[in-house]
């Protein structure tokens, strides 16, 4: 047996180490690199859930990325958004968030990219029908009136409906409840998830008693009973800086004044790591609108047919608004999705 020469087994290594190098490029004409994960930021309510599905369903149809959709409290999805482990935060609300939101955006590491909602009306509310029997009106005439609202765990106070576990709007509450010198007369609970809130408000509703808590719009809820929205001051930067300033201070200070939650416009927000990561996702997301008068009648058509799934509230959407959403994306992309909606069949 002749023995083989070093050099020759040095060839063989060499072809091939330079065989597996070419392979890859070769392949690249038929198998296209796997795409990122594009990361949204849950937080818990239903426009929020509708516009995410939408923004998948366009995403993953139109331009072939994997997307999830993860649930966060507010503590966990602003280093998130930060750090780029989140990459989109559909429908934000910078009034309640005001700090972080101004320094993110300062610090380049998050932009707002376009506008989702025009407004994001936030309110205390009661039965429309309590308000007209009592002749309430402001946050301050239910000083009056808490027995209406008796609070079944401690008889002597009245109770008041705050938003979930997490939110900054829950802290904020609490710290207008002070201010307005309601926490004398009302125990506030904190629901653990939007679901509980909504029950906690529907309940009483259907069953013709009285209910007294937060909400806002565009919701289901509030196009499902007649509602009525206590008078309070009027917004004032300066009294909704401060309130902003001491929301998170343990124990909460009671400030002389509070006002009622700004209207701003609801922006899209991203990792600024995704313009790289995916710059045509980018592309889409800053045409992507939605609107308050579309949200609201899909959340309800939703609610109206014991819809559960939220990628058939997308379907849904997609399918009445087409001309709308046709403006979001790139004609090839259009196409994919068209193809899509009508292979998924009928929606209830």
């Amino acid at each position: 047996m002749k023995s083989i020469k070093p050099s020759f087994i040095k060839g063989i290594a060499l072809c091939t180490a330079l065989l597996m190098f070419l392979l890859p490029a070769c392949a690249g004409g038929t198998q296209a690199q796997a795409k990122p994960t594009i990361t949204f930021y849950d937080g818990g309510w239903e426009s929020q859930w509708l516009e995410i599905a939408i923004a998948q369903f366009v995403i993953e149809k139109g331009y072939g990325y994997p997307t999830k959709s993860i649930e966060m409290t507010t503590e966990i999805y602003q280093p998130a958004m930060l750090n780029g482990d989140a990459d989109v935060d559909i429908e934000e609300w910078p009034q309640n968030v005001h700090e972080w939101y101004e320094n993110g955006i300062k610090s380049g590491k998050i932009e707002a990219v376009s506008t989702i909602l025009e407004g994001g009306p936030q309110f205390f509310i009661i039965p429309k029908w309590v308000a007209e029997q009592y002749k309430i009106k402001t946050v301050f005439d239910m000083k009056d009136h808490w027995e209406l609202f008796e609070d079944p765990e401690d008889p002597s106070k009245g109770l008041f409906i705050n938003g979930i576990i997490g939110w900054d709007c829950t802290t904020i509450n609490e710290v207008k409840l002070k201010a307005y010198g309601l926490d004398k007369y009302y125990n506030s609970i904190a629901p653990g998830s939007s679901g509980a809130e909504t029950a906690a408000m529907a309940g009483p509703q259907k069953k013709h008693k009285p209910v007294f808590g937060y909400y806002w719009a565009p919701t289901a809820l509030m196009g499902m009973y007649d509602w009525y929205i206590l008078e309070e001051p009027a917004y004032d930067p300066a009294v909704w800086e401060k309130l902003n300033a001491v929301k998170n201070d343990n124990p909460i200070p009671v400030l002389e004044k509070a006002c009622i939650y700004p209207d701003n416009p609801l922006p899209n927000v991203i990792n600024s790591g995704l313009r790289k990561k995916a710059p045509d996702v980018v592309t889409f997301l800053e045409k992507y609108t939605v609107g308050l008068d579309r949200c609201n009648k899909v959340l309800s058509w939703v609610d109206e047919n014991g819809v559960k799934n939220w990628e058939k509230g997308a379907v849904y959407f997609l399918r009445q608004y087409d001309s709308h959403w046709k403006t979001w994306v790139t004609p090839d992309a259009y196409t994919k999705i068209k193809a899509a909606l009508d292979a998924y069949g009928p929606v209830p």
